[in-house]
């Protein structure tokens, strides 16, 4: 179970600005790879979803916006997107907020959870509240996804595809 104050310290980290939008890896992914009649989920989208915005704003036609804690906001966030799939489930700047295996494990068996088909992450080099290597993290990875590829980033900041069931290409 994530805690009242696992929950709050991981609000604090939500940005508004810097590397989002566009110029975020994991929504250019989705933007350069998706198709935009897919059904996705901005799991962790943060108080602006600008994520979920931009990506509405590029055509893509079911973005759903998911928060948890302080951020949520009414008319923003979908207060019960955990409880429908999604084609696409992808966080962005989101693992690397987890302040703890327990709360990492919990945070990607939601996200497995409301997957259909694949899960699009990142973890930056620099995690806030983690001593989680991108390693160790791939591995927990594994632990819920049939298959993890990595398909960007670095070695130590990668980006990956987590596919509930392999391609059949």
């Amino acid at each position: 179970m994530i805690t009242k104050q696992q929950i709050e310290k991981a609000n604090k980290s939500s940005r508004s600005r810097g590397c989002i939008g566009k110029n975020a890896v994991v929504p250019r992914y989705i933007l350069e790879h998706a198709d935009k009649s897919a059904e996705i989920l901005d799991f962790g989208a943060g108080k602006d979803a600008i994520h979920t915005t931009m990506l509405r704003n590029e055509g893509f036609l079911c973005v759903t916006a998911h928060e948890f804690g302080s951020n949520i906001v009414e008319g923003v966030h979908c207060p019960i997107a955990l409880d429908r799939i999604y084609d696409i489930v992808f966080a962005s700047n989101v693992l690397n907020v987890q302040s703890n295996p327990t709360m990492m494990h919990q945070t990607i068996g939601d996200i497995r959870e409301a997957t259909k088909t694949v899960f699009i992450c990142n973890y930056p080099n620099s995690p806030r509240y983690s001593n989680l290597t991108a390693k160790q993290v791939e591995q927990v990875l594994c632990d819920y996804f049939m298959k993890v590829e990595r398909v960007g980033g670095t070695a130590s900041a990668p980006v990956w595809e987590c596919w509930v069931r392999p391609r059949l290409h």
